[in-house]
């Protein structure tokens, strides 16, 4: 009896190993043909999804801005 319970247990061992092999496989397959889709857009268009994505901030330039006592002080 004790055999045939390590036989079911490296039996199903096996099953899961392969299930989750089977499982990676098909995620990997699924991202690959996602990339290639995505590849497939025109630069432009991914440029400008891109550029749409991160928002710019709205800051004006400063140009009168005083240095620090350390700066000062070290000359750099």
């Amino acid at each position: 009896m004790a055999k045939n319970k390590q036989q079911k247990k490296k039996d199903r061992e096996r099953r899961v190993a392969q299930k989750k092999l089977a499982t990676a496989a098909k995620r990997r397959e699924q991202k690959k043909t996602e990339t290639e889709k995505e590849s497939q857009k025109p630069a432009s268009e991914r440029a400008k999804l891109m550029k749409e994505a991160v928002p710019k901030p709205n800051r004006a330039p400063t140009t009168n801005k005083k240095s620090t006592f350390t700066q000062r002080r070290t000359g750099g």
